[in-house]
Formats: C-alpha cells, sequence, structure tokens
C-alpha cells in the first residue's frame, strides 16, 4: 500500500513539473512579442522585431520544455 502512494506521489511530481513548462512556453512567447513590439514601436519598423521577438520567444519556451522532456525520459529509463 505504501509503495503505491509513494509512485503516485512520484508521478504526479513529474506530471507537474512538466505541465509548468506549459506556462513557460506561454510566458515566454508573450515577453518575446511584447518585447518585439516595443522594439517595434521605439524604431518604427513595425513589423520586423514583432515577429522575431515572438519566433524567439517560441524557441526558447519550446527549449526548455524539450530538455525537461528529454530529463524526464532520461530518468524513467533509469528508475
Amino acid at each position: 500500500m505504501v509503495n503505491k502512494d509513494i509512485l503516485s506521489r512520484v508521478f504526479t511530481f513529474r506530471v507537474v513539473r512538466i505541465s509548468a513548462y506549459g506556462l513557460v512556453l506561454v510566458v515566454s512567447s508573450f515577453a518575446g512579442l511584447y518585447l518585439g513590439i516595443y522594439l517595434d514601436h521605439v524604431t518604427n519598423m513595425t513589423p520586423n522585431f514583432t515577429l522575431v521577438g515572438l519566433i524567439l520567444g517560441i524557441v526558447v519556451g519550446f527549449k526548455g520544455f524539450i530538455e525537461e522532456t528529454l530529463r524526464e525520459r532520461k530518468e524513467g529509463k533509469s528508475s
């Protein structure tokens, strides 16, 4: 009975940790977007920095998400 409870907690912790990276993806995407909008406003180059900022935000968010997923896979195989 105790072993089942420990496995449930470990699984829940892993799911929460990976799900948190979904939030990081959204936040980094919006941060890149708003930074790009700000730079476009300052430089009067309307679509350029917005697109670059959005793409960079998405790339940074996915990079963290993929690294965490690969880390979880590696830990899952060794356990």
